[in-house]
């Protein structure tokens, strides 16, 4: 039982780095107009991309905080 919560602490740890670095990507691209061209993002599909990293990093991150809570609470 021992390895399952520490491996769900890390899985969560990892989930909620990857939403946060979800969410600086969606700024860095509404505010950086290279990062667009790169990404062949028209300016009318900015915030569609920008609303759906932003909703995916969300629920990465809140399913993450779920993980690691549980792993503590039951400890």
């Amino acid at each position: 039982m021992g390895k399952i919560r520490k491996v769900a602490s890390i899985v969560g740890g990892i989930q909620c780095g990857l939403g946060g670095l979800m969410s600086v990507f969606a700024y860095l691209m509404y505010i950086s107009p290279s990062v667009r061209d790169s990404l062949a993002i028209t300016s009318e599909e900015v915030y569609l991309y920008i609303f759906l990293s932003l909703v995916l990093s969300l629920f990465s991150i809140l399913s993450g905080l779920l993980l690691v809570y549980e792993k503590n609470s039951e400890s």
